[in-house]
């Protein structure tokens, strides 16, 4: 009987491969993502080998998020709760929406009455601009894996470093 892959192949899969991963997102804390406490974040994977980093985000309502940039990758979303748009553009992200976003545009995010939660999935840097377009603060994986980090130990939380593969 012929197998579609060999079995060596399948050794070698399984010498290699990252162990399976299972976050309970209810034991993970809220971080705050911003000074003002009107974002937050609960981290789901840093992936210091791409730059890529997975985590829902909470918006409080009625917030408008400043002028910023995703660079080196594309913002994959899934909006999960409430509604949030970009400032100037047509659609309305809702329940349910699927959001690709390519590097390099520069947004506002807006969100409507209620509280917003959406998965994310970025690589890259984000860049924030102010109202002449200079940049004036930045995070990646490492300033956001560090904002978890130090909120834990600020709370006597465990960290979970199962959460960087």
């Amino acid at each position: 009987m012929n197998s579609l892959i060999e079995e060596s192949v399948i050794k070698l899969a399984e010498k290699f491969q990252l162990p399976e991963r299972i976050v309970n997102i209810e034991e993970l804390p809220w971080i705050p993502f911003t000074d003002n406490h009107s974002c937050y974040f609960k981290p789901l994977r840093f992936d210091l080998n791409t730059g890529t980093w997975i985590y829902l985000f909470k918006i409080k309502s009625n917030q408008v998020l400043g002028r910023h940039r995703h660079t080196g990758g594309s913002v994959i979303g899934y909006n999960i709760q409430g509604k949030w748009r970009y400032e100037g553009r047509e659609w309305v992200a809702v329940t349910g929406t699927f959001i690709f976003e390519p590097p390099g545009d520069i947004h506002t995010l807006i969100t409507e009455d209620e509280e917003v939660v959406t998965l994310f999935i970025l690589g890259g840097s984000l860049q924030y601009f102010d109202e002449n377009d200079h940049i004036i603060g930045q995070d990646d994986i490492y300033t956001v894996l560090n904002k978890y980090r130090v909120f834990c130990e600020l709370h006597g939380i465990q960290t979970r470093d199962d959460l960087i593969y």
